[in-house]
């Protein structure tokens, strides 16, 4: 398979991905173009599977010019959703737990958290130096978006195995409440 061929079926991929999401992508439309690289970018954290490796941190957050290219070069297919692409049970899954979350986002939502991610992934930051980071590369975001999109990305990435942990732990401490007699309350 040639570099192109393996381009058009991350293209085939990315536009199933948003059919799934409900979303086309006009590249007439800058609104739209935003939408596609902060998208692309974090569909394929949550999949865990590279769309375009080419990303790199720009004025609005991660930008891909393999992915600027593919949507000039197939417009048509990103308008009207055109991919024979079949998403696996796998990848089906986790994009759709997600699906909810994704289309509540505005612009400025997807591009906070792209760019939290980007910072986290990329550049290896933990949360706080990312949250930090960006406020330095984008003065004019608030703290509380910057939270926000931190608060998103927790969201985003909440696997079922985490839950599970984290209501075990709780559960334990409940027992441990449960079992406190009224004379140890009376104490406290």
């Amino acid at each position: 398979m040639n570099w192109a061929d393996f381009m058009k079926e991350q293209t085939k991929r990315f536009i199933a991905y948003l059919n799934l999401l409900g979303i086309r992508i006009d590249s007439d439309n800058f609104g739209d173009r935003i939408k596609a690289q902060k998208l692309a970018y974090i569909l394929q954290k949550i999949v865990e599977k590279p769309l375009y490796d080419d990303f790199n941190f720009y004025i609005k957050g991660p930008y891909s010019r393999e992915l600027t290219k593919e949507y000039f070069d197939n417009k048509k297919d990103f308008v009207k959703g055109n991919s024979s692409y079949r998403i696996n049970k796998e990848d089906y899954k986790k994009i759709e737990r997600v699906k909810p979350l994704l289309l509540t986002l505005s612009q400025s939502d997807l591009e906070v958290v792209a760019s939290l991610l980007y910072l986290r992934k990329a550049e290896g930051l933990d949360e706080n130096e990312a949250e930090l980071e960006l406020k330095i590369r984008k003065p004019y975001l608030n703290e509380e978006s910057i939270w926000k999109g931190s608060n998103i990305i927790k969201k985003l990435f909440l696997t079922d195995k985490i839950k599970v942990a984290i209501m075990k732990s709780l559960q334990k401490d409940i027992k441990k409440w449960d079992n406190v007699s009224n004379r140890d309350l009376k104490k406290i």
